[in-house]
């Protein structure tokens, strides 16, 4: 059997380990290698490997389930050990990293799973949580077409769905549905909740289920969304943009009186909304 090895074991990294259960060899490495042990213990990995070179050595394909930072210095160091595998990777931005890799001449293919929760830590894995869900695969220019249908057979192999796109691509989509929807999250939970502590009783009792739903991503690991906007500045700066030139529309028809352009305005986003829950998996509509 193809042996796969993940290289991170937080919450994303675990939850692939128990997803690919029965499709493959599952080795893994934390740099807690009490979190080695633990996958073990509970199923998600068949070996815990002492070493990143040791589990590089071992394995067909390896994902890289690390912070951006970190995922750039380990295509750097690594780069010797590399060799003889195959590197993917789950980094919510893909420029920096494909451009590491290419630097440093490591077989390489990315890919960025559109999945995951505010939550981090192996504790929290979500069995499941890669079915139904988008991967967008990104081969850097001169990729083999055997290592990019090895990386979509990975992800196949959990249940996701598969789709190339160019690194410049794929930025940009995710500068728009990903990175400034949690700027958006903050800034809300901030505007609503970061009011002076003799108005905070009131104002958390305000706050009902629409208000939990909107904010929920904004509870996110504020370290991991510094790395990820830094490296990816100029797509999101675009993409906030159009959010603020929307926004801005919205608050001129309240000025202005409009509410019947206010309400068509408003039923477009329901338009949009539904017609997106009606083409995505079953786990994304209410």
């Amino acid at each position: 059997m193809e042996k796969i090895a993940v290289v991170g074991l937080g919450m994303l990294g675990c939850s692939l380990c128990a997803s690919l259960e029965g499709s493959c060899v599952r080795l893994g490495w934390s740099r807690r290698p009490e979190v080695g042990q633990w996958a073990v213990r509970n199923g998600l990995l068949e070996e815990a490997c002492a070493t990143v070179e040791e589990t590089l050595a071992k394995a067909d394909l390896t994902v890289l389930c690390l912070p951006i930072p970190v995922i750039m210095e380990y295509l750097h160091r690594y780069a010797p050990q590399m060799k003889d595998t195959l590197v993917t990777d789950i980094g919510s931005v893909k420029g920096c990293i494909e451009r590491a890799a290419v630097e440093n001449g490591v077989r390489f293919v990315g890919s960025h799973p559109m999945a995951g929760t505010e939550k981090s830590g192996p504790e929290s894995l979500v069995r499941g949580i890669y079915e139904g869900a988008s991967v967008f695969i990104v081969p850097p220019p001169g990729a083999a077409e055997a290592d990019i249908a090895q990386v979509e057979s990975l992800w196949r192999k959990v249940k996701a769905k598969p789709r190339r796109l160019s690194s410049q691509e794929h930025d940009l989509l995710v500068a728009n549905t990903s990175h400034v929807p949690h700027v958006v999250s903050s800034a809300l939970a901030l505007s609503v909740l970061d009011v002076p502590e003799n108005e905070r009783a009131l104002r958390f009792d305000g706050c009902a289920s629409g208000f939990r739903d909107t904010v929920r991503v904004a509870a996110s690991s504020p370290r991991m969304w510094k790395e990820i906007l830094s490296h990816n500045r100029e797509a999101v700066l675009a993409a906030m943009e159009s959010y603020e030139e929307r926004c801005a529309k919205l608050k001129k028809l309240i000025a202005d009186g409009d509410f019947d352009g206010f309400e068509k305005e408003f039923a477009r986003g329901k338009e949009m909304i539904e017609l997106w829950q009606s083409t995505k998996h079953p786990k994304f509509r209410r």
